[in-house]
């Protein structure tokens, strides 16, 4: 895998800090971030059902793989240099199941927990 194109919610301000906290990452794999529900993100995307990608993480991959909710995250914690290891830990099928709960969580959650947390 050459890249990995990330699509995230540009209007949460949780979604701007992981987004961030990606890019300031050493990755092994480049990430390029796309605006979900953008014109750019259809263009590049035409077969992605774009409200989805607003309002769930979605990662594409080089050849076209799309990863949704938990195992984009993980392929997004893959993707870096010191993260790749825990990601490989957290895709194993026992650990997937927590991993899925807590990203469907905080995804239902994210204005909230934006607000919370006190993003801007």
């Amino acid at each position: 895998m050459r890249g990995l194109t990330v699509l995230f919610d540009q209007d949460c301000a949780l979604c701007r800090r992981a987004r961030a906290w990606l890019g300031r990452q050493t990755a092994l794999v480049p990430l390029q971030f796309v605006p979900a529900g953008s014109l750019v993100a259809q263009r590049l995307f035409p077969a992605l059902d774009h409200a989805a990608t607003v309002r769930e993480i979605t990662v594409v991959g080089d050849h076209g793989e799309v990863y949704r909710g938990a195992k984009a995250w993980l392929m997004c914690l893959w993707a870096l240099r010191d993260y790749r290891e825990m990601a490989i830990r957290w895709s194993d099928p026992e650990r997937m199941e927590y991993a899925r709960r807590f990203v469907a969580w905080v995804s239902k959650h994210r204005f909230r927990l934006s607000w919370l947390i006190g993003f801007q």
